[in-house]
């Protein structure tokens, strides 16, 4: 039996912890990040769902990274900077610089592993 969507009330709530930046504001953000995660999302992408409880449970294992996230269909220049082809995209952020990317679903150790590592 399949769950009911949480609908956007629950899409809030999982975005608590990350900030959504623009195409006018993510160069700034992330040049002024020492360690961080940046998500490029869709808006009706059941697997960018995923990858928000992901970093959820990534936020609580490694508190000090921020979180970012960009709509890559409302933030054109944004995806294009990072070459964001589709999403969920993520990349790991270390001094204001792409550490590590990784396209598609992960599991929260698997992006810690990709966070540390990078």
């Amino acid at each position: 039996m399949r769950r009911p969507a949480s609908g956007t009330a629950g899409r809030r709530a999982a975005r608590t912890h990350m900030e959504l930046l623009t195409d006018a504001t993510f160069e700034t953000a992330l040049a002024e990040t020492p360690a961080g995660v940046l998500l490029f999302f869709k808006e009706l992408c059941p697997h960018c769902k995923n990858m928000e409880k992901v970093l959820d449970k990534f936020a609580a294992m490694e508190p000090a990274a921020r979180l970012f996230a960009i709509d890559i269909e409302k933030n054109p220049a944004a995806a294009a900077a990072f070459g964001a082809e589709r999403p969920p995209t993520l990349f790991v952020i270390k001094n204001g610089k792409e550490a590590a990317r990784k396209a598609g679903l992960m599991n929260p150790k698997e992006l810690l592993a990709l966070y540390k590592k990078s």
